[in-house]
């Protein structure tokens, strides 16, 4: 079947439980433009461009800069074209992109994974996005700590609140997003993947990031995705990104993707959201069309 990746969601049921789709995600998704690109670029594609190829879970990762959000990887700004300062990426640059393509395509959801991601717990993160960016586009957000079905999602981002946040009257279980500020780093080089409960949902999370490429697939993803099966009511994350050794993302994806390439998905298992460094067209279809018979 020919499947429009910019509306792939349109078409499924509304009743559909949107993390027990087969999503195709992209880690690290604001550095297109970054300094040192060797260690730190991990995406090709602007926002925008990576939902048209069909990408339906970004993993955005800030540091508070007073009462905003800059993109970050690690120690470093992401940036809206060149590297200077003056064109620093907000978090209103990633924003205007989402909700363009939401306006632009009402049928589908994104999930919106927050990380604050400058080494050290601040609840300012979460702070900047809820007063200075949420507070009166809720129309655009699914703010629940559940699970939403797609019908609930269509036209709106999904938040998953993967950090701490200052108890505050404002904030509840309804406007907060899903409760994720448990998630436990994974750089240790073994290849367990780690459970993770919001208290209303339980999750397997595979992020392996320190292995080196060839022993990350041999080792870890592939057997992995092995043990998928139809799902069974825990949600799966899967990371195919890495850090391993000093070829850099690009070099490491281009391994890992060729090899996921090859791998045989099957209609009927559960994947979960596989979250990618340089995702290819071809390489979200793969995901995509697992979702269809």
């Amino acid at each position: 079947m020919g499947i429009d990746l910019k509306n792939w969601m349109q078409n499924l049921p509304d009743g559909s439980d949107l993390l027990a789709l087969n999503l195709c995600g992209t880690h690290d998704c604001v550095t297109q433009h970054i300094r040192l690109p060797h260690f730190f670029c991990c995406q090709d594609l602007t926002i925008y461009e990576q939902l048209l190829l069909g990408v339906r879970a970004l993993d955005i990762r800030v540091r508070a800069d007073g009462k905003c959000l800059t993109m970050v990887h690690g120690i470093f700004p992401a940036y809206n074209h060149s590297c200077h300062r003056a064109n620093l990426m907000d978090m209103g640059d990633v924003l205007s992109q989402c909700y363009r393509f939401l306006d632009e395509c009402p049928g589908e959801a994104v999930v919106f994974q927050f990380k604050n991601d400058n080494g050290k717990e601040n609840e300012q993160c979460f702070d900047n996005l809820f007063y200075t960016y949420i507070k009166g586009k809720e129309p655009y957000w699914y703010l629940e700590d559940r699970v939403p079905t797609l019908g609930a999602a269509r036209g709106k981002l999904v938040l998953i609140r993967r950090c701490k946040m200052e108890p505050k009257p404002d904030f509840t279980r309804h406007n907060t997003g899903i409760d994720f500020s448990t998630w436990v780093e994974q750089p240790e080089v073994i290849p367990t993947a780690l459970p993770l409960c919001t208290g209303t949902a339980d999750f397997i999370i595979q992020d392996r990031f320190k292995y080196k490429p060839k022993p990350r697939w041999a080792q870890v993803i592939r057997p992995f995705l092995e043990q998928r099966t139809a799902f069974g009511g825990q949600y799966v994350i899967n990371y195919l990104s890495t850090a391993g050794g000093l070829k850099g993302p690009r070099r490491n994806a281009k391994y890992i993707n060729a090899k996921f390439m090859d791998y045989p998905l099957k209609k009927g298992v559960y994947y979960g959201t596989t979250y990618v460094d340089f995702p290819s067209r071809e390489q979200v279809l793969k995901i995509v069309e697992t979702n269809f018979e």
